[in-house]
């Protein structure tokens, strides 16, 4: 992202945030999940001035925190909460504070997920920069990694109420709920998760390439 768009989106940031803690009705959460899907915006903004010491260590912010920017679009299961939702027999109710509401939800989740999820080109595009990834078989093996290790972290987020926070203030119970604790549905999940951030992914790189 150019400079001069960075402080836009940063007071942008702290705008919503700060509307959905006092001012939303139903979606207060989305301050803390927005905030937490911004954080890997920021630290990719510094990835280019830093050297190959302090580029790993931002690296691993970055994945701790990376799979925020997808996990909001799990929040979209937050829409039956809307007033404008009345049952199968009448879905879409006229109901002005209720469609404030969906558009609130439906700009956090895409804006922050997708500019989140972007960053993901950032980061790998300094790792070719740097030479600290070289050959393509290598490049497809992390590709994949960090995006199956994003929907570990989304289904630990979602269903074991796990926030990347808690690596930092509870890390060995958090560590054993993530790769210990195992069932047919997680690995199912994570499989489908997997290949929708994969979609998503090649989505906002064809959009790129397209606007080059």
């Amino acid at each position: 992202m150019q400079k001069k768009y960075r402080w836009g989106l940063r007071l942008l940031t702290i705008g919503y945030c700060i509307y959905m803690i006092f001012f939303a009705k139903i979606y207060q959460f989305m301050a803390l999940n927005v905030f937490l899907a911004y954080i890997p915006i920021e630290i990719s903004f510094h990835l280019k001035k830093v050297n190959s010491k302090f580029f790993v260590i931002l690296s691993v912010l970055w994945l701790l925190f990376y799979p925020n920017a997808p996990y909001l679009f799990t929040d979209f299961f937050h829409l039956e909460l809307l007033p404008i939702y009345q049952g199968m027999d009448y879905i879409f109710g006229l109901s002005l504070s209720g469609w404030l509401s969906f558009s609130l939800l439906a700009i956090g989740i895409c804006a922050w997920g997708l500019i989140g999820m972007n960053t993901f080109f950032t980061v790998f595009s300094e790792f070719r920069k740097r030479q600290l990834i070289k050959k393509k078989w290598h490049q497809a093996v992390l590709f994949l990694a960090v995006n199956l290790l994003s929907s570990l972290a989304i289904f630990v987020g979602r269903f074991d109420r796990l926030h990347s926070v808690h690596l930092f203030t509870q890390p060995i119970n958090t560590l054993k709920i993530i790769f210990f604790d195992w069932s047919i549905e997680k690995l199912g999940f994570i499989l489908i998760l997997t290949g929708f951030q994969l979609v998503l992914l090649m989505a906002i790189n064809g959009i790129k390439t397209d606007s080059c």
